[in-house]
């Protein structure tokens, strides 16, 4: 894993009229503070160029299909520089994965279907502070399964 990533388990409570399910609570240990809170769709089979957030955390979960999260490490002083590692979120895996400032991350769905990512950023969305390149890229070396 990536030295500051972290996924932790989250809870579902299903009902006869459907199912909560938990993302954050600001009593959380692992909270990351709150900027605002938005939703990606992201259309079956696409993927969502590289981007790495300098300043914000970004605590994602997957609460409707299952997406693939490819993360990448080029920080310099980080004892995982260097290293790519990946995970599939969503409603056979409802964890919540926090990233750290300075990881480089992508994303996936793995379904022919859409499906919803949603993101508590411990910061407002700023432009001037998010880094993006495209998903096929050589400086960051990961193979997307196909």
């Amino acid at each position: 894993m990536i030295d500051g990533v972290r996924l932790s388990n989250l809870q579902i409570i299903s009902t006869s009229q459907g199912a909560v399910l938990h993302m954050v609570r600001g009593t959380d240990p692992l909270f990351a503070g709150f900027g605002e809170i938005y939703f990606s769709r992201i259309a079956g089979g696409q993927r969502k160029d590289w981007r790495r957030h300098r300043v914000a955390s970004a605590q994602i979960a997957v609460p409707v299909g299952q997406v693939r999260f490819a993360l990448y490490d080029d920080r310099p002083d980080s004892l995982s520089r260097a290293t790519s590692w990946d995970v599939v979120l969503g409603e056979t895996n409802y964890q919540l994965l926090t990233i750290p400032p300075g990881v480089w991350f992508a994303f996936k769905n793995e379904r022919p279907d859409e499906s919803l990512i949603a993101n508590c950023s411990s910061m407002p969305h700023d432009p001037t502070q998010i880094d993006r390149q495209e998903c096929e890229t050589s400086s960051i070396p990961y193979q997307w399964q196909h």
